[in-house]
C-alpha cells in the first residue's frame, strides 16, 4: 500500500511542479510518471536494506541465501530509480522493470497464502485481491511512461 501512495503522491507533487514552474517547457507527463515510479523504486530499494528481515519471510525456507536475494533486488530496485530518470536507458530500464515485476510475484503469492506478518500479507490470500490489481497497474503505468513509444516525442 505504501508504495501506492508513494507513486501517486510523487506523481500528483511532479504535475504540480510541472504546471508551476515548467508549464511552457517541453516536460511531459511521462517524465512526470517516470520520476513517480523512480521514486517508488528508491523507496522500495532502501526497503531491502532496512527492512530486510521482513522481506526475507517472503521466501520459502528452502531458497539458499535469501538475504542475498533481498539485498540484490534492492540493489536492482535502486539501479531501476536511477535508469528510469535517464532518457537513453528509460525505455530499456522499463523493460526490465516489467520483467522484474513479473519474476517477484510469485513471493508476493507465496506470502499471502502462508500469511506472512510483511506488507499486507499477513491477511492472507485475500491480500491477493489488492496485490493481483496492484501489480497489473504497475506494470501498465511502467509500459505508459517508460517503454511505450510516444507519438510526440515528448518525455
Amino acid at each position: 500500500m505504501a508504495t501506492l501512495v508513494i507513486l501517486l503522491a510523487t506523481f500528483a507533487f511532479a504535475i504540480l511542479v510541472r504546471f508551476v514552474f515548467f508549464h511552457k517547457q517541453s516536460i511531459g507527463y511521462r517524465l512526470c510518471g517516470r520520476t513517480a515510479l523512480a521514486a517508488m523504486f528508491l523507496f522500495t530499494g532502501i526497503s531491502h536494506f532496512l527492512l530486510d528481515d521482513g522481506m526475507v519471510q517472503m521466501l520459502p525456507e528452502f531458497i539458499p541465501l535469501r538475504y542475498f536475494i533481498i539485498h540484490v533486488t534492492g540493489i536492482i530496485e535502486l539501479l531501476f530509480a536511477v535508469g528510469l530518470l535517464i532518457p537513453q536507458y528509460s525505455r530499456l530500464t522499463g523493460i526490465l522493470v516489467i520483467a522484474f515485476l513479473i519474476c517477484v510475484f510469485p513471493s508476493n503469492i507465496y506470502a499471502a497464502l502462508n500469511s506472512v506478518n510483511f506488507g499486507g500479507n499477513v491477511n492472507g490470500p485475500i491480500y491477493l485481491l489488492f496485490r493481483v490489481p496492484l501489480q497489473v497497474f504497475l506494470i501498465g503505468w511502467t509500459w505508459i511512461v517508460a517503454v511505450q513509444q510516444s507519438s510526440k516525442g515528448i518525455a
